[in-house]
């Protein structure tokens, strides 16, 4: 099998206090954050990672303001491959920046982890806001648990903490192995500065169900890759591909 290639495609960005990302580190920073779908090429399916909010849903609907950098259907088509080309979209977690649009494919099953899909459908009342229920009805849901090989090359790492059943994806690239993070984070997230590189290797991530497993997640998904890439780290906006 040829190895894969990962393409970031950045759908908006919007601005939040740094120590949201980096577990109370950095506050009083802003950082300007990206939220991205992930398409691999090369794998035996046309995988879709995520399938992010439109501006619409965030402004209308969240009332929170962001900056629109493209639709799903631009950044694909910018690619060569339109919504009913992709075989399988794999939803890291089903927190609503990651899970809005997966009612567009609606020929496509939608992998995600038990964990996560039964807390989403019925979550801890201080994590309802991160939840929308009208996100899991129509998707069709292919259930998995812990890590899974998707096919040659491309595998599920199971990564919670930051939310009941996150997951990570694995891909053989020529460079190496890449993980696209099963977690919110950045790139400080896994590569910590000084003074804090030298007590902890991985800062978790802000927004945790249990912050010490979302702690090990982070350190595993680290640990397991050749290149991380951080579901929300702005530098990737302009990285063009992976692979």
């Amino acid at each position: 099998m040829s190895n894969c290639i990962i393409y970031p495609i950045p759908l908006l960005e919007f601005e939040l206090d740094k120590s949201r990302m980096t577990n109370a580190f950095n506050s009083g920073q802003p950082i300007t954050l990206i939220v991205y779908t992930w398409y691999i090429e090369g794998a035996r399916d046309r995988i879709l990672v995520d399938a992010g909010p439109s501006v619409e849903y965030y402004t209308k609907v969240r009332g929170i303001p962001v900056r629109e950098i493209q639709s799903l259907e631009s950044g694909l088509g910018e690619l060569g491959i339109s919504l009913g080309d992709i075989d399988l979209v794999v939803a890291t977690h089903l927190h609503h920046d990651h899970i809005a649009q997966a009612r567009k494919f609606s020929r496509t099953k939608v992998m995600v982890q038990q964990a996560e899909l039964e807390f989403a459908r019925n979550p801890h009342p201080l994590f309802v806001p991160l939840y929308s229920r009208e996100f899991f009805e129509d998707p069709d849901f292919e259930v998995v648990v812990g890590d899974v090989e998707i096919c040659e090359g491309v595998s599920l790492l199971a990564t919670p903490g930051h939310s009941p059943g996150g997951q990570a994806v694995s891909v053989k690239t020529a460079r190496g192995v890449a993980v696209i993070a099963g977690l919110c984070s950045i790139r400080e997230n896994f590569e910590p500065p000084s003074p804090i590189k030298e007590e902890l290797p991985v800062i978790p991530p802000g927004i945790h169900t249990d912050v010490r497993v979302a702690y090990d997640s982070t350190l595993r998904i680290k640990e397991a890759a050749d290149i991380v890439l951080p579901l929300h780290e702005p530098e990737l906006r302009l990285a063009g591909s992976i692979g």
